[in-house]
């Protein structure tokens, strides 16, 4: 059995702890690891290393209304063939803006390249017509099959 506690004592080990945490110095715990988040197989579906600004890209194209832009027919370029609806109703569908320019710097910076035309002087209409076309190439950015 416990012998009962008188007053005093009570008193005194209650005030201990406030006399002991003004003299101790608190420890700070360092910062728990941040643990890496695992990667989810996406079996048919881009792989999540690939950059959010590649996977809107593939997605545009290939959704695209074919008067806008499109696949080229051997699915290793894809062509802008009006770059002010693409600017103005495509773009701000996937990015916060609706500037050419930036898509395109944007582009560059993945490895894109603008491909020139090489005009045929057959049809002055059509020379025309396909001289506003913006034709981009990436090796690796295909059209499915």
């Amino acid at each position: 059995m416990v012998p009962p506690v008188s007053p005093h004592v009570a008193a005194a080990v209650a005030a201990v702890p406030d006399r002991v945490s003004s003299v101790v110095p608190t420890v700070k715990q360092p910062p728990a690891p941040k643990m890496a988040r695992k990667k989810k197989s996406s079996k048919g579906k881009a792989s999540p290393e690939c950059p959010i600004f590649l996977r809107k890209a593939y997605h545009m194209i290939d959704t695209c209304d074919p008067a806008i832009a499109s696949w080229s027919e051997e699915g290793d370029t894809f062509v802008v063939k009006d770059t002010e609806k693409f600017a103005a109703e495509v773009i701000p569908q996937f990015f916060k803006h609706n500037n050419f320019s930036s898509f395109v710097r944007q582009l560059n910076f993945y490895g894109f390249r603008k491909i020139k035309a090489d005009p045929i002087k057959i049809d002055p209409a059509l020379e025309e017509l396909h001289a506003k076309h913006w034709r981009f190439r990436h090796e690796k950015f295909l059209r499915p099959h």
